[in-house]
């Protein structure tokens, strides 16, 4: 072999191995972005479901909160009637202590 085709042998060798480096730093891009996109779509999956679970707290908190209310307001409505009952006991006895007053009087007037 003479220089001149080991010169060209080389060259090809070179040119070869740009090839095999072009081919390589394509591939390793296509991996990238594919991973870049497996990223992005595991990211979109959390997010929505970290919102799913977040609307499920969100409802949970607000039936408790419902459910408590309504605890609370049949218990005071409880309190009043209560209320209400020892009041028109105590509107009865008060009629009664004003008529007998009002007879005593009257017999000693």
């Amino acid at each position: 072999m003479d220089k001149t085709e080991i010169l060209r042998k080389i060259k090809e060798v070179e040119e070869k191995i740009d090839e095999e480096i072009k081919k390589a730093k394509e591939e390793a891009n296509r991996r990238i972005f594919a991973a870049k996109e497996e990223a992005r779509k595991i990211v979109e999956d959390a997010e929505k479901e970290a919102q799913r679970i977040y609307n499920e707290i969100v409802e949970k908190g607000k039936a408790e909160i419902e459910k408590e209310r309504n605890e609370i307001r049949e218990k005071r409505l409880a309190e009043i009637n209560e209320l209400i009952r020892e009041a028109e006991k105590k509107v009865d006895e008060a009629v009664k202590f004003v008529y007998n007053e009002f007879v005593r009087a009257v017999e000693n007037a």
